[in-house]
């Protein structure tokens, strides 16, 4: 259980992340197969069915979205908007709206779907878990579905030197892989969450990247700077065990699926669509 005081990630954080998105991979942007789950529940969706993207992630906002579905992308920094809206891709009619997830400016019951990617992570959990999910429950209408995907905390922990030595041992991917690995491996280790500057320190630690693997996909410079950034941030992100996240979103809606990709770690990031009674 965390305070409701302990700081969470501030929005404003992830507009310095937009312009590096080019240099993101999975598991901590969608793949290819997450964003084809995405498109299999909005193919379902009927003509002019209202929807709320939450977050600018542009392989959601870019999706085969019906054509006359009305949808509207909320975030709340307009760093955020500035950087990544319009989207490349998207309905003709999509607008933007700034607002706070927890708070959107949406009428009860008024959406049949609402998506969103890796967003609780910027949550304290459970407290923020819930107040997020209390919203989407209010603005969805009965029936209607929720489809995240989620960042998550393996069931049997790992150590930083577990990490390391996967490492070593040429076992990971990618260093978005290890970014991953890493929160998890800290998770908890100065308070709840995960504190950026702890992944950092970590890191710092690790084994250096096999020649074999230096400069090639994912371990390029321009993705391994992206690490360097958490040094001295006292942030924290929040990745429960996919029991906790479904005991917590299962207090308000009903489970209709869990799905995961074939990438690295895809079953630490699965997507799971919910629905409201």
């Amino acid at each position: 259980m965390s305070n409701p005081q302990t700081p969470v990630a501030p929005r404003d954080h992830f507009s310095r992340i937009a312009a590096k998105w080019s240099h993101f991979g999975p598991p901590l942007r969608p793949s290819p197969d997450d964003t084809a789950i995405v498109r299999r529940f909005a193919a379902d969706l009927e003509a002019r069915a209202r929807v709320a993207v939450l977050g600018l992630t542009p392989e959601i906002l870019g999706c085969d979205w019906p054509v006359e579905v009305e949808l509207s992308a909320v975030d709340h920094s307009p760093r955020m908007i500035e950087a990544l809206w319009p989207p490349e891709k998207g309905p003709a009619n999509a607008r933007v709206v700034m607002a706070d997830w927890c708070d959107m400016p949406f009428s009860p019951a008024s959406l049949d779907f609402v998506a969103g990617d890796g967003c609780y992570v910027l949550q304290s959990f459970p407290q923020g878990y819930e107040s997020l999910t209390r919203e989407v429950t209010r603005v969805l209408r009965p029936g209607g579905r929720f489809l995240i995907r989620v960042f998550l905390r393996p069931d049997r922990p790992e150590s930083v030197e577990d990490v390391a030595d996967a490492l070593a041992g040429g076992q990971i991917g990618s260093v978005h892989a290890l970014k991953l690995r890493l929160l998890a491996a800290v998770h908890g280790a100065s308070g709840p969450g995960s504190r950026l500057d702890d992944v950092w320190r970590a890191w710092r630690t690790m084994p250096a990247v096999s020649a074999a693997q230096a400069g090639g996909p994912g371990w390029t410079a321009e993705e391994i700077v992206g690490i360097d950034s958490y040094g001295g941030m006292s942030a924290r992100y929040f990745l429960p065990t996919l029991s906790e996240f479904r005991q917590v979103l299962g207090a308000f809606l009903g489970e209709v699926a869990c799905l995961c990709g074939t990438h690295e770690l895809a079953d630490r990031c699965p997507t799971l669509v919910w629905k409201r009674s």
